[in-house]
């Protein structure tokens, strides 16, 4: 797994960093969703007073994995990988890699972070690199805002 990330590493760039989707986040964060469907719900369910009311509550989470394409979501983003270097953030694809994307740190123009589960790195140009269900984002944050603000 490193062989590819040095291989997309410029002479004289030093990584500092490589982030992967973790599944435990992928997790936590359907079962922030389906709790929130759920509580949304239950007003419904209680009005209808009647027990198969509650039956829907497990169609809503086939509906928020499948219709919602929130699997399709893990599936695509399980074969990234983000690197931090001192020049650039990387994002690299197990699945295709010729498909290396690089945004140099000093045209980062803003940082959005969605709850705990995904960062958006806006460049300049309007490239937007989004790491998603990776453990440490505020710390991924906070590296960005320091290394970029560092550089002349």
């Amino acid at each position: 797994m490193a062989e590819p990330v040095q291989d997309a590493l410029e002479p004289g760039e030093v990584l500092h960093a490589t982030y992967r989707p973790s599944f435990r986040i992928y997790l936590q964060r359907e079962a922030f969703v389906v709790t929130l469907t759920a509580a949304a719900f239950a007003p419904l369910a209680l009005y209808l007073d009647t027990p198969r009311a509650w039956v829907i509550l497990p169609l809503v989470v086939l509906v928020d994995l499948f219709v919602f394409d929130n699997l399709g979501d893990w599936r695509r983003n399980r074969p990234l990988t983000w690197v931090l270097t001192n020049r650039r953030l990387l994002q690299l694809d197990a699945a295709d890699p010729l498909a290396l994307r690089a945004l140099p740190l000093a045209e980062i123009a803003r940082l959005r972070r969605l709850m705990w589960w995904r960062l958006f790195v806006v460049g300049e140009g309007r490239e937007i690199i989004e790491i998603a269900y990776a453990p440490g984002l505020h710390g991924l944050r906070r590296s960005l805002i320091q290394t970029r603000e560092a550089l002349p």
